[in-house]
């Protein structure tokens, strides 16, 4: 390691690290909390596989956790590593929006995305989720959903950042707004008290008739498969469906019916390139995560292990090539079911080494045009760079929130799940007695019809939440993924490149020092950006600070855990079969391992 890593105390497990690494070798589970870690856990100990375990987690991720911005009226990044196929398995996870809701509608009536009702999307963590567990889980939904069923109805003690956050002034102010939300989040008028129980009545009554539908179809003879397919239509099509509408159009929402019966989660191939030896998967462009792969592409052209760990040389070539593959995201990655984006060419070796020539060694840029993935151009021709809203909020952190879990069981089969629903207390609802917690991901739309990502009938918003899947030489290796808005894909590098370029251990490569950019338009509305705009934590030594602005960085500096994602990460040994994980700190992240 580089004496430019840190300037703190050395962590009682590592130079970075505070916990020890987990191991396991039938299974492991990583997840925001330790009750959603217990949940999947449950399910291995049952004799689940990988997929059961994810999505009992996810399911009862989105129960425990809303203040990370995730709750089951929101959307999810998956991916799946097959053992007995060695294939890996992607599901579209995001929900999209009304088929009322275009442009020239949105720009006539409000000139803008407004917050609240009218930025939320059908959600789609439901229907992906049981769409996996249909395909390649083994147990029924009414297994899979007894923890998240129970901690609904019967509640869970509150921890720490459940009460922190809702008693925030912002998500105090919105929940108050909405007295189907008051009622929950603020029981007796006030935030929920540490350690007192958490119930959330409605929304256990949700999942009970989602439970009592597949039992009436296992009842009348139906396969595992239909049965579970039976639980997600009495979301999409059923009463709850038509609650849930019905809530949505009382605060003002364009949603019908159709809206939520037409929606489908469905399966698609998933992305991948090459890093060293290394290949990386990820969804296709209805999420960000496009963007991690065309960084590393650009990345793979240096020897980044000569420079050091958070060496100024390393951090900076970093910095810039994130830079290079958010312009791109922003010219080219959109909906693929609305938009032809150039993946093949984005994430080229002859492209990135273009891009790569774009980069001053020693000299920040403010801002990089995108590139021509088609004509195999270092820059679109003809490009003119539109103004942006100047000075940008939190890329990350408790603002943004997410969450993240991944699985892995005995067979070797691998999970990587990133969940959320932005915003959902800070402008969202719970939709009438449904208990649900609406997502407010439409916020990420534009009403540029020259944008990629511009709102339309039916289109899903690209969303931050990503995910990967790494292969090492064609054997599973490592799950990747974190909460934190469009910091994930930065981070996401940061952690994956500490292993594989700087020769961590997963906990090390969780807890070192991190940066955070912020020279791109941030996701959600009005998608303000801030050129050259740094953040580094504090435990980054000043001499590195210093070396940065003399680059031209605009470096800020931030508590010694300020870039505050939540890692979970599982790491397979190819050769001794072993498992071996890591949890963030800056969350309450946990890994368990058996």
């Amino acid at each position: 390691m580089s004496e430019n890593s840190s300037q703190s105390t050395r962590g009682s497990q590592g130079e970075f690290s505070h916990r020890p690494m987990v191991w396991g070798t039938q299974g492991m589970v990583g997840a925001g909390t330790q009750l959603t870690a217990q949940a999947g856990m449950r399910i291995l100990w049952q004799g689940g596989n990988a997929v059961d375990a994810a999505v009992a987690g996810a399911l009862a991720a989105g129960v425990l956790e809303p203040t990370a911005h995730y709750s089951l009226g929101g959307e999810v990044a998956m991916l799946f590593y097959e053992a007995s196929t060695k294939k890996v398995r992607s599901v579209v996870g995001q929900g999209w929006a009304a088929q009322a809701a275009t442009a020239e509608y949105y720009q006539q009536q409000w000139g803008e995305i407004p917050s609240g009702v009218l930025s939320t999307t059908v959600p789609g963590v439901i229907s992906a989720l049981l769409a996996m567990q249909a395909n390649y889980g083994t147990m029924s939904f009414g297994q899979v959903v007894e923890s998240a069923l129970s901690f609904a109805r019967d509640g869970f003690p509150a921890y720490q950042l459940l009460c922190r956050a809702i008693a925030t002034s912002e998500r105090t102010a919105n929940i108050q707004k909405y007295p189907d939300s008051a009622k929950v989040y603020l029981p007796g008028g006030q935030p929920p008290v540490l350690g007192s129980m958490f119930v959330q009545k409605d929304l256990g009554r949700t999942l009970s008739l989602m439970v009592q539908a597949e039992k009436q179809a296992l009842g009348q003879g139906s396969n595992r498969e239909t049965s579970i397919n039976a639980a997600r239509d009495v979301f999409y099509k059923g009463d709850v469906a038509h609650r849930m509408v019905a809530a949505l159009a009382d605060l003002g929402g364009l949603y019908t019916y159709e809206d939520f019966a037409e929606f489908e989660s469905p399966a698609e191939e998933p992305i991948s390139a090459t890093y060293r030896e290394y290949e990386i998967f990820t969804n296709r462009t209805w999420t960000q995560g496009i963007s991690l792969l065309q960084a590393l592409k650009i990345l793979e052209g240096y020897d980044l292990a000569s420079m050091g760990h958070n060496s100024p040389q390393a951090m900076h070539l970093q910095v810039e090539a994130l830079k290079l593959a958010f312009a791109d995201r922003e010219r080219y990655a959109g909906d693929p079911a609305f938009v032809d984006v150039p993946v093949d060419g984005l994430v080229s070796s002859e492209y990135a080494a273009l891009r790569r020539s774009l980069i001053d060694p020693h000299k920040a840029q403010a801002s990089y045009p995108p590139g021509d993935p088609k004509g195999m151009h270092a820059v679109l021709p003809g490009h003119r760079s539109k103004e942006t809203a100047a000075m940008a909020g939190a890329a990350g952190g408790d603002e943004d929130g997410t969450t993240y879990l991944s699985t892995v069981d005995s067979q070797g089969n691998l999970v990587s799940v990133t969940p959320s629903s932005f915003a959902g207390l800070a402008q969202g609802m719970i939709l009438g007695d449904t208990g649900i917690l609406i997502n407010t991901r439409g916020c990420y739309f534009w009403l540029d019809p020259d944008n990629p990502n511009c709102i339309a009938p039916h289109k899903r918003p690209r969303t931050t939440p990503c995910t990967f899947i790494v292969l090492k030489n064609g054997k599973p290796f490592m799950s990747l993924g974190t909460p934190g808005g469009d910091s994930q894909a930065q981070c996401d590098l940061q952690v994956l490149s500490n292993i594989v370029d700087f020769g961590l251990n997963v906990q090390e490569a969780v807890e070192a020092p991190r940066f955070c950019g912020y020279s791109f338009p941030l996701s959600p509305w009005p998608h303000k950006e801030a050129p050259n705009r740094l953040v580094l934590e504090e435990r980054i030594s000043s001499s590195v600070a210093d070396a940065l602005r003399d680059d031209g960085h605009d470096v800020e500096i931030t508590g010694p855990w300020g870039v505050s994602n939540g890692f979970a990460p599982i790491l397979m040994d190819p050769e001794t079969g072993v498992y071996h994980g890591g949890a963030d700190p800056r969350k309450e992240s946990v890994m368990l391992g058996w």
